[in-house]
């Protein structure tokens, strides 16, 4: 089992004249029993749209439904493009989404206003990078930012990794008990936990961890060579507690903006100009573009493109 097809997208109609439907999002932990509504997802918010237009909660326009959508977990608005053809989002297309399987029909997604999505803060701690002193492991730098999410960003070199790493950080017992400490600090910074061993248990899925290194030379999940000259910074995510197989798009969006702004580690090792909009994400699965509006260090939105397609219709039946 993987975080990322793990969570529960509750849908409804919105009663706000700026919204088409309110979204809620669950994450079901892989490790203990719970279910964890503290954070949004982006992977999953991507076929909000798609299932909106389809179910009728919103009319369909040809060729672009554009559908506004609340996440109710961070009170944050995000626009979705959906193509559209025949009354029903379509499925088929050419666009790549590095780590999914095969093509289908690009979805533009906007998260507008993404900072403070859960504290109410760009940077919850007031400060764009400090040194934690972990527990058992002495000082690292990170970032702790909340765009889109809450996130906590960590040097691969003070975790004494290249930040290439794939599935095989799993097995590395010592460097996942030292980016759960530094997760369960930054917890406890973002106000979420009292003491940073509560967050196993208590605030398993925020904030999320990014793991950054300068931009280099991998090999990606399915054997591609990836080029250090394609990317603007090298990035894994580690997501309720194992490495993510892709790079979950609000951290995504997240990492851009941190790259654009001064002064975060983010910032320090990318290499992107700072001027450009599209910040390149090298993950486990390739790169990824994010396309980040700014107005100074304010975040005006954030911009992915995703696909998404419905694989299943069924019920379950529980007892009351």
């Amino acid at each position: 089992t993987v975080s990322s097809t793990s969570k529960i997208a509750v849908i409804s109609p919105s009663d706000r004249q700026d919204v088409d439907v309110n979204y809620t999002f669950r994450q079901v932990d892989i490790v203990i029993p719970r279910v964890d509504g503290s954070a949004n997802c982006g992977n999953i918010s991507s076929a909000v749209g798609p299932f909106a237009i389809d179910e009728g909660l919103v009319p369909a326009v040809e060729p672009i439904t554009v559908v506004r959508i609340l996440n109710t977990n961070t009170n944050k608005i995000i626009e979705e493009h959906v193509r559209v053809e025949n009354g029903r989002a379509m499925v088929h297309g050419d666009e790549v989404i590095k780590g999914v399987p095969g093509t289908g029909s690009r979805i533009d997604m906007y998260f507008e206003d993404p900072a403070g999505s859960r504290t109410g803060k760009l940077f919850p701690t007031g400060q764009k990078k400090e040194i934690f002193d972990v527990p058992g492991y002495g000082p690292a730098e990170v970032t702790v930012l909340d765009c889109s999410n809450p996130m906590v960003f960590i040097k691969a070199s003070d975790l004494g990794i290249k930040g290439t790493e794939l599935v095989e950080l799993n097995q590395n017992k010592d460097v996942m008990e030292h980016i759960e400490r530094i997760r369960g600090m930054a917890t406890v910074k973002c106000g979420f936990v009292e003491n940073w061993e509560e967050a196993r248990t208590k605030s398993t899925s925020a904030p999320k961890v990014s793991i950054v290194s300068a931009p280099q030379d991998y090999v990606d999940m399915d054997g591609n060579q990836v080029k250090a000259e394609d990317m603007d910074i090298c990035v894994r995510a580690v997501s309720v507690g194992a490495l993510h197989k892709a790079y979950p798009m609000t951290v995504a969006v997240g990492t851009g903006s941190a790259a654009r702004i001064a002064g975060t580690i983010v910032s320090e090792i990318a290499v992107n100009d700072k001027g450009a909009d599209v910040v390149r994400l090298g993950h486990s699965s390739g790169i990824t573009d994010v396309d980040v509006k700014m107005d100074g260090e304010n975040v005006l939105k954030g911009g992915v493109t995703r696909t998404a397609r419905r694989i299943m219709d069924g019920y379950v039946y529980i007892r009351e």
